[in-house]
């Protein structure tokens, strides 16, 4: 039988255009674990520490002059010709050529907890904000609140973006995410709070939906900001989408309306987690996807029945398992040449047949969570309409 992710990947410049697939891809990716090895038991710990000591700003500033530099360089020798397709910029070509190479190498706990919380270079706060850390019912409840809504709303004018941070369930931090969730929430025009969740492996999926669950009805009902859940909209990536699905959920089989959410913002949503039956798009688009590469699923996949407690609950994590009637009006994005695609649409297809409002923005060609990478402009458009989407279902803009 034809493979049509196969098939598909004949028609992309895969691979940066250069005739490598196969053997010689994994000659170099077993130089890479080499390399890799030397490098983690000798400088990986101080070259992180040494960055990570910096102020933010300053790592910022760094971080947006190297990139400056680098896309005037590659747009004027390699231009597009290593990106996947030649419709996507000049950014994204640049964009391929920095991150491919990082699939050459393998994947540990530490290398993805240090690049989550580096989002924060990318995104760094926003001066003049308040912020205060959040930590309630002796700690079940924790998480950072931006008041970044222009004026002073009283609660029952106040909107609230509830913020969830992805990172595959493994790694992830409100901190890193600050700045990020602040330029949404700014967008929108609401205050944001980030909920702070456990992660994998030491905790379960579980116990961060348990988690998401504390801090969410903790701010409808609790915290004295909002009156009720039609103010707040419930925004998660990737695995932070997942959990933002599955709180949905929660709240209709709550049967307490007061809970439900305004709307939800799922942003390339990790929403299948039954590691026997994974879609093709997981298995198939690590070959060129930039941010989930083949080291990324290979170091993630294995762990899947530790994050969810055990092989019995293999088949009730999934989110998209379970009923979609009655979840609020919910906007998806995923990039159709991604890793989450499949499940992506799945849950856009299930979501409406149970009668959800629901909005499912594509765009081809591109990497997991492509919308949340400031350089490029394909990322613009998705983000400006996940904000309008919220505002419209606030009410505070005209569809």
């Amino acid at each position: 039988m034809v493979n049509p992710y196969t098939e598909n990947r004949k028609e992309l410049n895969v691979n940066l255009g250069l005739p490598i697939a196969g053997f010689p891809l994994r000659v170099m990716r077993s130089f890479g674990s080499i390399g890799s090895f030397f490098f983690q038991y000798t400088i990986e710990k101080p070259v992180f520490f040494a960055w990570k000591i910096l102020p933010v700003q300053l790592r910022s500033k760094i971080s947006f002059f190297s990139w400056s530099c680098w896309l005037a360089f590659h747009r004027n020798t390699l231009g597009k010709s290593t990106a996947l397709h030649p419709s996507l910029s000049h950014e994204y070509a640049a964009l391929t050529t920095v991150m491919w190479g990082a699939r050459l190498f393998p994947m540990t706990l530490s290398r993805m907890r240090f690049g989550l919380n580096q989002i924060e270079c990318n995104f760094p706060p926003h001066k003049g904000l308040a912020r205060r850390k959040i930590h309630e019912e002796g700690g079940r409840v924790k998480g950072i609140y931006v008041k970044s809504q222009p004026g002073d709303p009283d609660k029952s004018e106040r909107k609230v973006l509830f913020w969830l941070f992805g990172g595959a369930f493994l790694s992830g931090d409100v901190e890193g995410n600050v700045g990020l969730a602040e330029s949404v929430a700014l967008r929108a025009g609401c205050d944001v709070f980030l909920a702070d969740y456990r992660i994998c492996p030491e905790h379960t999926i579980f116990d961060a939906s348990e988690d998401v669950w504390a801090c969410y009805s903790w701010l409808v009902q609790k915290s004295g900001l909002v009156s009720s859940g039609s103010q707040v909209s419930v925004l998660g990536i990737s695995s932070g989408g997942g959990l933002a699905c599955r709180l949905c959920q929660q709240v209709v089989s709550s049967g307490d309306r007061s809970l439900q959410p305004a709307s939800s913002i799922l942003l390339c949503p990790w929403v299948h987690y039954d590691w026997e039956n994974l879609f093709p798009s997981l298995t198939e688009n690590v070959m060129h996807d930039l941010v989930v590469t083949q080291s990324v699923y290979e170091y993630v996949v294995p762990l899947a029945e530790t994050m969810a407690g055990g092989a019995e609950n293999r088949l009730k994590v999934s989110p998209l398992g379970d009923p979609m009637e009655g979840v609020c009006p919910t906007f998806i994005c995923a990039s159709t040449h991604e890793v989450t695609y499949d499940e992506d649409k799945a849950l856009h297809e299930k979501m409406k047949a149970a009668g959800v409002d629901v909005e499912f923005y594509t765009k081809e060609y591109l990497c997991h969570v492509f919308c949340l990478i400031p350089h490029l402009p394909e990322s613009k458009e998705c983000m400006e309409r996940a904000a309008r989407f919220m505002r419209v279902k606030w009410g505070s803009q005209e569809e």
